[in-house]
């Protein structure tokens, strides 16, 4: 028939309508072959974009943590511009510090700083962040210290009010945020927004540095004194670097 078909071409006039015939068979054979193509294919486009998507993923968070970390270097660059603003107002020897560490001890409010007796750290030398007063040193190892906040409950500060000079001790309250002003008569002139700055008068912090703001002066029926709270100026849950005032040896207490 194939030989015939070649010779004489007896197909010819039915060629067309058997080629129309086989088609739909022939498509019927290839779709399995086309499936498994268009599987594979679809397969390895969606391992690319999953591939695409966890490496564009990783690349958001890299670029995230150095967003991170340019922050945090601008405003560890802000503070350490203050530091040497403040640096510039004090006319006593300076040491320049940085807090290490602090204490988890929930009634207590000290913290550790990199600066020891090979540096020149002594105990009660004053302790100043860069809007004012933190503390003093109360240990001395030979490469760090202890410095008692004045926001501790033990801690007693000499000061008096820039405005009218009028003295008192500041102590504090066991509150980082807060400071009690003691002893202060119903008839002293004090009031909401005056500053206080240290007296000069314990040998261990020089005069006139910032210490807090009055922030409520309340008169209380029966109680001999006022209730003056106190806010401190320094930032002290937050400052990262200090500064240690040096006293010459035969001034300190």
């Amino acid at each position: 028939m194939a030989y015939a078909d070649a010779k004489h071409a007896l197909f010819a006039p039915v060629r067309p309508y058997l080629s129309w015939l086989v088609s739909p068979i022939q498509i019927l054979v290839n779709i399995p072959q086309k499936a498994i193509f268009w599987s594979a294919e679809h397969l390895a486009s969606r391992d690319h974009l999953v591939s695409e998507n966890e490496r564009l993923s990783q690349d958001v968070l890299a670029l995230r943590g150095r967003l991170q970390k340019m922050n945090s270097l601008q405003a560890e660059n802000v503070r350490l511009r203050e530091l040497l603003d403040a640096s510039l107002r004090v006319e006593e020897e300076l040491i320049m510090a940085e807090v290490i560490g602090f204490d988890q001890n929930a009634y207590t409010h000290k913290i550790l700083i990199d600066k020891g007796f090979s540096s020149g750290a002594y105990v009660g030398q004053a302790v100043l962040d860069a809007n004012g007063v933190m503390g003093q040193i109360i240990e001395v190892g030979a490469y760090s210290s202890r410095v008692l906040l004045i926001a501790d409950a033990s801690h007693f500060l000499p000061i008096q009010l820039a405005r009218t000079g009028l003295r008192s001790i500041v102590q504090g309250t066991g509150d980082l945020t807060m400071l009690s002003l003691m002893s202060v008569p119903h008839s002293a002139d004090i009031k909401k927004g005056d500053v206080l700055t240290t007296s000069g008068l314990d040998d261990r912090f020089p005069s006139d540095y910032p210490v807090g703001v009055v922030k409520t002066v309340t008169h209380t029926p029966g109680k001999p004194y006022a209730d003056v709270e106190v806010v401190p100026l320094a930032q002290l849950e937050r400052s990262r670097h200090v500064i240690l005032i040096v006293v010459p040896e035969a001034d300190r207490q």
